[in-house]
């Protein structure tokens, strides 16, 4: 069948004159007429294989051109193809490789973001409000007696009292940490309460650990009770709040209060200071010493000034923690007395 000019290709092809092929006009001569010429150049080598080429079907009206087979594998005039060439398969695979890398940069890195983002939108942006009532200011729990802050060195047993209604004070300290009574200074000790915070009011019970060395009466005054030895004041505020006063009792029943000689070793009249051994519990804390027994005034001194000072009228005064004696001199007697400053 005589070759048909491409439909729509009038200005891009030519027709060979030698062998009727119309041809891209991009060809400087007929690519079919060189196939001819291969074809004859191949049959006369040894190595001619006729099923390398097709024979070629020319229509009985057109005049038959020369030759009469065309290499198969022939692509410059684009009507006939074989196999991909290698360059083309590295190409495919290259890009397959291409393709599969940048799904899984999709999948492994960008998809996370994307997921992401979507957690992030609020899925209902107007959702369902609950219906139950918020609990009320009055609903919410309130401390127990036993929450409250308790004041530095005090204890809080369990169980203790419910807080009366008239008590605003929320802790307390006492006068003196310890004390000493003895044969020469018998006289009671009464321990005074300072409430806190200030102008706050309580209540305070009493109670000695040991009534047989010493007793306390409900103003928390201290006497000795004939037997030697140590004994705790413990002082119990309503709601729990204690503290405690150590006593160091060496008044024996029936002993007298003693007394001294004078320089000539005759009996002179007895004098006494109202403490031979008490305790500061803080900086500032004071003390009174006073001599009975005499009307005259006696001279102060004492040991270490570091640990308390004394004045004039026998006032002592802690300044810093430590033990030191205070000494009274009157009518040719000398009398001493033992402080200490604890806290």
């Amino acid at each position: 069948m005589a070759a048909k000019k491409p439909t729509g290709a009038r200005n891009e092809t030519v027709r060979c004159e030698n062998c009727g092929e119309y041809y891209a006009v991009t060809y400087k001569r007929c690519p079919f007429c060189e196939e001819q010429e291969e074809y004859r150049r191949a049959k006369s080598r040894e190595d001619y294989d006729d099923e390398e080429y097709e024979d070629e079907v020319y229509d009985e009206d057109e005049p038959r051109h020369k030759g009469g087979k065309r290499l198969k594998t022939n692509t410059r005039g684009g009507g006939y193809g074989g196999g991909p060439t290698p360059l083309q398969i590295v190409g495919w695979i290259i890009s397959l490789a291409l393709i599969a890398a940048a799904i899984y940069i999709v999948v492994t890195i960008i998809g996370p973001f994307i997921h992401r983002g979507e957690q992030a939108v609020d899925p209902d942006p107007n959702p369902v409000t609950s219906n139950t009532p918020a609990p009320s200011d009055s609903a919410e729990p309130q401390p127990s007696d036993s929450a409250q802050p308790q004041p530095s060195g005090s204890q809080s047993p369990e169980g203790g009292d419910e807080i009366p209604q008239g008590q605003t004070a929320t802790g307390f300290t006492l006068s003196l940490s310890e004390f000493s009574l003895s044969n020469k200074y018998p006289d009671p000790v009464t321990l005074k309460v300072t409430f806190s915070p200030a102008g706050s009011t309580g209540t305070i019970t009493w109670e000695s650990s040991d009534p047989s060395i010493v007793t306390v009466d409900e103003n928390g005054k201290v006497s000795p009770a004939g037997k030697t030895g140590t004994a705790t004041i413990t002082a119990t505020m309503a709601g729990g709040y204690t503290q405690t006063c150590r006593v160091y009792n060496s008044v024996t029943s029936g002993a007298s209060s003693g007394g001294s000689t004078g320089s000539g070793g005759s009996s002179t009249t007895t004098l006494s200071l109202n403490r031979t051994d008490f305790t500061l519990d803080k900086a500032g804390a004071k003390w009174q010493l006073k001599v009975s027994g005499t009307s005259s005034t006696p001279t102060w001194s004492i040991g270490d000034s570091s640990v308390a000072t004394i004045s004039g009228d026998g006032t002592v005064t802690a300044v810093s923690k430590g033990t030191t004696t205070v000494t009274a001199t009157v009518d040719g007697q000398t009398l001493k007395c033992i402080v200490r400053c604890t806290w």
